[in-house]
């Protein structure tokens, strides 16, 4: 308003009252004040958008939208000792549990694939600046109707597996600062990774870090954020994922500082529902053709 205002000649005696009272000059630099202002507001806005953290998510398998964190973020199943409860535990050298949090688990099926995402503080494994070494992520396990070891993808080489048989956590030597030792929390993390079992084939998995989600840098063992995406063809599985109820997912990493386990409900396919819902109605329409 005030810009349309002073593109306009004002009526030559409203100029004179105003320049008498000394109003036009208040006008012309509140007008320079104003272009300040706006080029101010303009640079600020500009510096906000390049430094803004980016929480949107690019997926790459399946678009599962904003949910990246879950229940299971700065929680564990496992008790662990020393105060810290049901807690992803800071290990014995009080690094921190953050970075060995597994934060969240998502999945998605269609009629080609399983979608499969898992949020956590680390890539491939974490850091441990303690011990000088990297504790390696557990393999991602899942099964059906209430089992959690049917298959078994190899994250170190992208491969599914039929799982014949599974190691825990290594015992402490040769790992130094993990839970191996432990009889109570070794024997509730359960699997760590798969030991035998009948190759299925290759699947596909990305992993992308993301600074945003997480205070501080994308540094090694600063406890950041990734997320990890599987895509599964359900060919490979040699079994009709409609012919179950329900199926678990299971990961932890070599240390045993947390452990991550989620199940899901599978929903028939509509398709399938509309079969069953035609045969009920022909089973029904037979029956009162013989009585």
């Amino acid at each position: 308003m005030i810009t349309t205002y002073l593109s306009e000649k004002p009526p030559q005696n409203m100029a004179r009252r105003l320049l008498k009272q000394g109003v036009m000059n208040s006008i012309n630099l509140s007008e320079e004040r104003m272009k300040k202002l706006l080029f101010t507001l303009l640079l600020t806005a500009a510096l906000a958008l390049l430094t803004a953290p980016a929480y949107g998510v690019a997926w790459n398998y399946y678009n599962f939208g904003s949910s990246i964190f879950d229940g299971n973020n700065n929680t564990s199943p496992v008790f662990y000792p020393n105060g810290v409860g049901y807690l992803p535990s800071p290990g014995l050298g009080g690094e921190g549990g953050e970075k060995y949090d597994i934060e969240g688990l998502n999945f998605a099926y269609d009629n080609a694939y399983l979608y499969v995402s898992v949020t956590a503080s680390f890539g491939i494994g974490v850091v441990s600046t303690t011990y000088a070494r990297t504790f390696a992520e557990g393999d991602l396990f899942f099964g059906f109707d209430g089992n959690k070891y049917d298959y078994a993808i190899d994250v170190s080489a992208s491969n599914l597996y039929a799982v014949k048989t599974w190691n825990y956590i290594p015992p402490n030597p040769p790992v130094p600062g993990g839970y191996g030792n432990n009889l109570i929390i070794k024997n509730a993390i359960g699997a760590y990774d798969i030991s035998t079992g009948s190759n299925l084939g290759g699947i596909d998995e990305t992993y992308t870090p993301y600074a945003a989600l997480e205070s501080g840098y994308l540094l090694p063992g600063n406890g950041d954020t990734y997320i990890k995406e599987y895509r599964i063809s359900r060919s490979l599985l040699g079994t009709d994922l409609m012919s179950h109820s329900s199926i678990t997912f299971h990961t932890t990493m070599e240390c045993g500082n947390d452990l991550l386990e989620k199940s899901y409900g599978i929903v028939p396919e509509p398709g399938s529902m509309i079969l069953l819902g035609m045969g009920l109605l022909g089973l029904g329409a037979s029956l009162r053709r013989r009585k």
